[in-house]
């Protein structure tokens, strides 16, 4: 009895790190599929991922403004919702332009990318992304973004 529990818990010790690295390879694609659908102006896509568990915050941080309108917070239960109602936002020019910065990091249910380099007039910038698990399977629960008007 004690030689199978030795073995049971050595071969939850080995899948550990296993699962650990599926949900890190997990997270990385989420993170990238994401960026490069925002960057691209096709986030409608990621609803074939099922990436939304009830729906997802989005929430525009205007850099320019203080007070009572520099934050919008608005909820979507798809990606074709979100996209469609970015397209709404953008005037004639196509502006404001969709920008994604290099990744600092992904752990602890949030991906934030790096703008210490500044941020530029024009351009909607893809600035935090938050995630949880069910069922082993990651899910955006937030996605926050930074306005350079």
């Amino acid at each position: 009895m004690k030689k199978l529990c030795l073995v049971l818990l050595l071969a939850q010790l080995v899948m550990l790190p296993a699962s650990a690295q599926t949900q890190k390879k997990s997270i990385d694609l989420l993170q990238q599929s994401v960026a490069e659908a925002y960057k691209a102006k096709t986030m409608s896509t990621l609803d074939e991922k099922k990436l939304v568990q009830g729906s997802v915050l989005v929430r525009i941080v205007h850099s320019l403004m203080e007070g009572k309108g520099s934050l919008v917070r608005r909820r979507f239960k798809t990606f074709a919702q979100f996209d469609a109602w970015l397209k709404k936002q953008e005037r004639e020019e196509g502006a404001p332009f969709r920008q994604v910065s290099e990744l600092v990091k992904c752990s602890r249910g949030h991906c934030a990318y790096n703008y210490d380099g500044g941020i530029l007039h024009n351009q909607l910038y893809l600035h935090d992304i938050y995630y949880s698990f069910r069922n082993g399977k990651p899910y955006i629960t937030r996605i926050d973004l930074l306005d350079g008007d």
